[in-house]
């Protein structure tokens, strides 16, 4: 699979959950499509759309779908890196707003960086620098993958025009007896002669309804 069709499933994926997420119902806290939408139904509906190639994985604080909590959704397409978007159906904003915000800033940071000739672990530094300075820390997991590269984002290696990488930061509370769950918001870059441009113009919102139409 190309990555081009790769990034394609892993939208698509994207795109069925949310909408899934945007046709809920609040039904004594929990979330309802007619019947209660549970993490694994989210993970048949994305995987559906994704295709058989793809892995899906929806990750929640405490294992249901409330309406005020992230929603995790992640796309893996065979043989590429995964795309993820965080959702909230129905929430006040605080803690989740702050750390999509953070997250956002930390993409916006490895945009400024990045150009041929780059340390690999830049792109990881910067991201987890931006998360620092919104006093949030990183959540297990990659920072950083290579789409059809095996390069090692802890090192040294130099980015070349044309590298394709997956950034995929994930923001959570530093305290390690408070579970506020996480926010994880990926991107699919590719390095280019004068810098780095996003492979994807899919919404990056908290809110389900923004991925609709």
């Amino acid at each position: 699979m190309s990555s081009e069709a790769a990034l394609a499933a892993a939208e698509r994926g994207l795109v069925a959950a949310a909408t899934r997420l945007a046709e809920a119902t609040v039904v004594d806290d929990r979330l309802h499509v007619g019947d209660p939408l549970t993490p694994s139904v989210l993970e048949r509906v994305a995987s559906a759309a994704a295709g058989d190639d793809a892995t899906v994985t929806v990750e929640t604080r405490a294992g249901v779908l409330p309406p005020d909590d992230p929603v995790v959704v992640a796309v893996d397409p065979a043989d590429a890196a995964p795309l993820a978007r965080t959702f909230v159906v129905d929430g006040a904003g605080g803690w989740t707003r702050r750390a999509a915000v953070a997250v956002g800033m930390a993409h916006d940071a490895v945009r400024r960086v990045v150009e041929p000739g780059v340390p690999a672990r830049r792109v990881v530094d910067e991201a987890v620098a931006e998360l620092g300075a919104y006093g949030l820390a990183t959540a297990d997991g990659p920072v950083a993958h290579g789409i059809g590269t095996s390069i090692d984002f802890s090192g040294d290696t130099p980015l070349d025009a044309g590298t394709r990488f997956a950034l995929d930061p994930a923001a959570r509370d530093p305290d390690p007896d408070t579970d506020r769950g996480r926010v994880r918001i990926g991107g699919w870059y590719v390095v280019t002669d004068d810098g780095c441009r996003v492979s994807s113009d899919l919404p990056t919102s908290l809110s389900p309804a923004a991925y609709s139409g």
